[in-house]
């Protein structure tokens, strides 16, 4: 019983870290960089660096998702079909699969994203005199794609957080 608490806590905790930090990422923070131009280039270097809001979130989604999967084998008594296909088993496996989605949408799209701009980031940052115009290019594609798939994780992330939260209503 200990165990799930503690894991119960991660999931919670994490959860919230996660998809609040989505949220606030594709709803607010995303849009005010690409807005802001070269400035929002800078601050978003900063946030995607080494050992910062990407460390942070693949920690916190890393957590999450193993927590919500030890959970999610315990509450449906190791995946009893019986329990699976109840309305709550559908809720919870709905929201379960969204963030499994989530999860691997963020390593394998976002993350790369997030790696390539920063990297790019940098170059532009050392580089002597204007950027180059294709740099520019890229890094304006960069972060198109990176809002893209910021609001597709925020999306997945609103379905798992709503299939958790139904579980115990339906």
């Amino acid at each position: 019983m200990t165990l799930v608490l503690i894991m119960r806590v991660i999931h919670i905790f994490g959860g919230v870290a996660w998809a609040g930090g989505a949220f606030m990422l594709a709803g607010f923070v995303t849009p005010a960089v690409q807005q802001s131009g070269p400035a929002g280039g800078q601050v978003m270097q900063r946030m995607a660096g080494p050992g910062r809001l990407s460390t942070f979130m693949t920690i916190v989604a890393l957590l999450t998702t193993l927590s919500g999967l030890y959970l999610f084998d315990v509450r449906s008594n190791h995946f009893n079909m019986d329990w699976v296909s109840t309305p709550a088993g559908i809720a919870l496996s709905i929201g379960a699969l969204a963030g499994i989605a989530a999860f691997l949408h963020g390593g394998l799209a976002t993350g790369r994203l997030t790696s390539r701009a920063a990297k790019l980031g940098q170059e532009l940052a050392a580089s002597q005199g204007p950027p180059p115009p294709e740099k520019l290019a890229e890094m304006a594609a960069l972060q198109e794609k990176l809002m893209m798939h910021g609001r597709i994780s925020a999306l997945l992330l609103l379905i798992a957080v709503g299939g958790m939260s139904l579980t115990g209503y339906v």
